[in-house]
């Protein structure tokens, strides 16, 4: 792990503040409405000086580290005015603009504050598939089928054509058995990744998924080591959106479950379940920034993030997660995100999302059971916020809140396969940490004969030593 920055003194009242959160219960936290604030990026070197121009000018600074211990970050900070993350080097302010602007000119003036901008909101990315039907869902109705087929034996027929003519991807992912999966023991997106071919089950490997939370009392959990956190304003601890719960189960879920295929990869790993987005789905910077920086204090190998906000073309990267996510991978924990469900395909294909359009956070498409890019996954559409790699994320089958299941469509689902991949990687070689995660991830990945812009490196793949 990297080395801490040193803790900063909080002002008066706010070590007490922080304190007596830890002894508070989760239910008795104020629930007033969360205001967006402003996020500063401190210039290197300039941390220390930089908390001491804020605290001259009147504003009550709490550390990330006041809050280590609680089973919760409260709403109102315990009182502060700011939040400050030492190890990246960033802080988030909860006061007005008005008042921050003085304060905040000195330090950019000063070049003690390197950047400043608005708080953003972030969203789960991913819902149920439609065309749930029975237990499980139905990944498509009987009725279209023989159509369906014989549309992709045409599109197949015109790729392999266009392959010999243009040089395309020789090696392009064909299924075995056609185009259908037998879901009888095992969901298709683990079949496509390999994954039931796999000895290797995630043991000794800590995952972080930051999300809606996690029903950890979910019979197919029983056992499990499970660490939870709230991080998310104005909100219940448990998973009542359901959303985390399901890229948890994929992620980490049972070999096996108590009801329908297998669906979770990494069955023996460590799942940590930081709740970063609220009751309603969203959450904020100061939400995810906490989740992120947690995760690092308890040692994790993987963090996963099926979150984003939509970004539009001619964005540049958000240097505030570029800097995260660097401090991450050079601490051994690799941050894999989300590429975001704002296309329409064919017709609009938006950019990657933030923050997984950052160059240090591993970027996850979407494709379907065809092996062709979901309509609604995001692609490389900005210079340097590039797809890294692509996982399943249509119709795909995981555990719901209150001992349920349901097929989710998103990236959110894709990303989780990519994750729970990444344990088992993380599991068969102590070597394979950070930026060597990364590189392993993509040296398996398997081509699919499409634009890299739209999957990367191509699908994710399971070691099968």
């Amino acid at each position: 792990m990297a080395r801490r920055a040193k803790k900063v003194k909080a002002v008066s009242g706010v070590r007490s503040a922080a304190s007596a959160a830890r002894r508070t219960e989760v239910s008795e936290l104020p629930t007033t409405q969360v205001r967006l604030g402003t996020v500063m990026r401190f210039a290197p070197g300039a941390k220390a000086t930089g908390i001491k121009q804020f605290e001259a000018g009147g504003f009550r600074v709490a550390s990330s580290s006041d809050f280590r211990m609680a089973a919760a970050v409260p709403n109102n900070l315990g009182g502060a005015d700011i939040q400050y993350f030492e190890r990246f080097g960033i802080a988030i302010v909860r006061e007005d603009a008005e008042r921050l602007k003085p304060t905040l000119s000195r330090a950019t003036a000063t070049k003690v504050v390197s950047s400043a901008r608005p708080e953003r909101q972030y969203h789960a990315l991913g819902s149920a598939t439609r065309a749930s039907g029975d237990g499980y869902g139905n990944l498509l109705s009987a009725d279209s089928e023989e159509r369906r087929e014989y549309l992709r034996g045409y599109r197949d027929a015109v790729n392999a054509l266009a392959d010999r003519m243009l040089g395309g991807w020789s090696g392009a992912v064909v299924p075995r058995g056609g185009m259908r999966f037998d879901e009888s023991t095992a969901t298709w997106g683990l079949q496509a990744c390999m994954v039931p071919e796999s000895s290797l089950t995630g043991a000794g490997i800590k995952v972080a998924v930051l999300d809606t939370g996690f029903d950890d009392k979910h019979p197919d959990f029983r056992g499990r080591r499970v660490t939870k956190k709230l991080f998310a304003s104005n909100s219940s601890l448990d998973d009542t959106h359901g959303h985390g719960t399901h890229c948890i189960g994929t992620a980490c879920g049972p070999l096996h479950p108590g009801s329908g295929p297998r669906y979770g990869i990494a069955h023996e790993a460590d799942i940590y379940a930081g709740k970063v987005l609220g009751d309603n789905g969203s959450g904020t910077d100061r939400s995810i920034i906490a989740g992120i920086d947690w995760a690092l204090d308890q040692g994790c190998h993987i963090i996963s993030m099926s979150l984003g906000a939509a970004t539009s073309i001619g964005d540049s990267p958000n240097d505030d997660y570029e800097q995260i996510g660097k401090v991450c991978l050079d601490a051994g924990t690799l941050v894999i995100a989300a590429s975001g469900n704002e296309s329409v395909r064919p017709g609009l294909i938006s950019p990657v999302c933030s923050p997984a359009n950052a160059s240090t956070i591993m970027a996850v498409a979407a494709v379907d059971q065809a092996f062709q890019v979901a309509k609604f996954s995001c692609g490389g559409m900005n210079l340097g916020q590039d797809v890294d790699i692509a996982g399943p994320g249509v119709g795909i089958l995981s555990a719901l809140p209150g001992g349920r299941y349901d097929r989710y469509d998103g990236t959110s689902m894709a990303t989780p396969h990519v994750t729970g991949v990444a344990a088992l990687i993380a599991q068969s070689e102590g070597t394979f940490r950070g930026w060597a995660l990364w590189a392993r991830l993509q040296q398996l990945a398997r081509p699919l004969g499409l634009p890299a812009r739209d999957v990367g490196r191509g699908l994710v793949q399971a070691p099968l030593e």
